[in-house]
């Protein structure tokens, strides 16, 4: 089998299927192969992830997916776990985002594409939090129209793709910034919480209709109807200021 980048063999071999298959046809000394190879990459991965667990990349889905994922051999319970979890594996190490390079490559890659197209108000300060803020939206719509899951990365593509008003996600992203800080330190249960909270709500589900009509050209009766159902309110017009 031939190499490639880190992974000692071809990238179909790491399918979940492929692996099982290998095991099973190959006996005792195929699983020891798939063994060796696992605790090989769990070392490089864990090596990554113990340096990226000290940037700011920490705060990162990558980093969270990861850092927990990769058990140590013995605590491996079969071979169909062992085969998933080489597979997820693989897909880490090869990922350009294992890499505190590779974010940060990433990072200049999409601050440089979304200067270019108006959102200047993005830095390398503030990138995470505006990651964080945009899959909040996501989270409240777009998923379910077509976005593939995963960082929030792709979310940027649509933005400069389809030139969603910079100025209007500027003043989206102040308030939400602004309110998520003050949730944090309101009590839990206060009429005040529960106000901010349904400000917050309705707010991005404004913003979530905006991104509807603009990126899919879902007309605003179908996305107020779609939110009025998803929301169990008995009325929110998410068009209205």
């Amino acid at each position: 089998m031939a190499a490639r980048g880190k992974l000692k063999y071809s990238e179909d071999f790491y399918q979940p299927t492929a692996i099982r298959n290998y095991m099973r046809e190959g006996g005792k000394e195929a699983e020891a192969a798939v063994r060796k190879e696992y605790t090989r990459l769990r070392d490089i991965a864990q090596k990554r992830l113990k340096r990226m667990g000290e940037t700011m990349w920490a705060d990162t889905q990558t980093y969270q997916r990861n850092v927990n994922h990769y058990p140590k051999l013995k605590d491996i319970q079969s071979q169909s776990e062992l085969a998933a979890r080489l597979s997820d594996l693989s897909r880490y190490i090869e990922a350009q985002t294992s890499t505190i390079s590779g974010m940060e490559q990433q990072m200049k890659k999409s601050l440089k594409t979304l200067h270019e197209n108006g959102y200047m108000f993005v830095t390398r300060e503030n990138y995470l939090d505006f990651g964080k803020f945009m899959e909040e939206y996501r989270k409240q719509k777009l998923d379910e129209m077509g976005y593939s899951s995963g960082d929030t990365y792709d979310t940027y593509t649509e933005l400069e793709v389809h030139r969603i008003d910079p100025t209007q996600v500027k003043e989206d992203f102040e308030f939400w910034l602004a309110n998520r800080d003050l949730l944090k330190q309101l009590p839990v249960g206060s009429g005040k919480k529960k106000i901010t909270e349904k400000t917050l709500r309705d707010r991005m589900l404004k913003l979530a209709a905006k991104i509807d009509a603009e990126v899919f050209g879902a007309t605003k009766k179908e996305t107020a109807k779609y939110h009025l159902s998803k929301s169990k309110e008995k009325r929110i017009n998410v068009y209205n200021t």
